[in-house]
């Protein structure tokens, strides 16, 4: 488990190489900003396919995904540190910044070749990172393939529909978040057979 103070600033060499969270880092261009300050809806969406909790002052741990607010912040109250599991998943951010935050955070586990398990969050598309359960149900045990990546697509595409992106329903906007969603499943499945 690493284990980042709110108060800290964002270390991006003490981050899970080769993750989403790295891949938003990225995004940075070599910027230091601090966890509190920083926890937009990319950082926040590559957390929550991470599994990433609070640590709360009594010693409890709260995951995040339960802290996100409908205005698409975290209440970090009595919150210390956000503890971020060494997952065995292959993680991947895919976004578009032309278009703010739009991206899609992916985290996948892979059993005897098939997606096992996955982990999908939308951002950018509603005032809050949306954990994209269409999109995991359509992954899950799947074999890797050119078809998979337009099926992922799609299928992100279809789940941020009701939100538009931003305030208003943007094809451009839809088709970019498509592409997001192919991107972040190619990167995972390549870090997945690395």
């Amino acid at each position: 488990m690493t284990r980042f103070r709110l108060d800290a600033a964002i270390d991006c060499g003490a981050l899970p190489v080769a993750s989403a969270l790295s891949d938003v880092c990225a995004r940075s261009n070599g910027r230091r900003w601090r966890w509190r300050c920083a926890l937009n809806g990319p950082l926040i969406a590559a957390l929550i396919v991470g599994g990433a909790a609070l640590a709360l002052r009594d010693g409890s741990a709260v995951a995040l995904e339960e802290r996100l607010l409908d205005d698409g912040t975290v209440d970090l109250t009595d919150a210390q540190a956000i503890v971020a599991p060494q997952a065995d998943a292959a993680s991947a951010w895919g976004g578009d910044d032309s278009v703010g935050e739009l991206g899609v955070a992916l985290a996948l586990q892979m059993r005897d070749g098939r997606i096992g398990d996955a982990a999908a969050v939308i951002a950018g598309v509603a005032p809050y990172p949306l954990r994209a359960r269409q999109l995991e149900g359509a992954l899950r045990g799947r074999v890797g393939s050119a078809q998979l990546l337009e099926i992922a697509a799609q299928t992100a595409r279809i789940e941020a529909q009701p939100f538009g992106v931003g305030d208003v329903l943007d094809e451009d906007a839809l088709e970019r978040l498509a592409a997001a969603a192919r991107a972040a499943l190619q990167r995972a499945f390549d870090r997945a057979s690395s």
